[in-house]
């Protein structure tokens, strides 16, 4: 896969994560098309989702300051807080 077809993934995921948050008529990925499944690219497309998970908590908090590799430290503490409750 190469970088624009990674960029245009992380921003599929992005639209589609953020407009869960919007009412119906907000949404802009109604016309996102389908992604195919591609068992060679899966690693891609998981680090994809990562970092549009990161871009939406940006977005929502306004917090530029946290990379992604800091990102995945929080989400990593928080995957730990919550395993501990359970």
């Amino acid at each position: 896969m190469n970088k624009q077809e990674f960029n245009e993934r992380v921003e599929k995921f992005v639209t589609v994560l953020r407009d869960l948050y919007l009412d119906e008529d907000e949404r802009e990925g109604t016309e996102i098309p389908k992604i195919e499944l591609n068992e060679d690219n899966l690693t891609d497309d998981f680090t994809a989702m990562i970092m549009a998970v990161h871009l939406l908590y940006s977005s929502i908090t306004g917090d530029d300051e946290v990379d992604l590799i800091g990102f995945t430290h929080m989400v990593n503490r928080l995957v730990f807080q919550w395993l501990m409750k359970k």
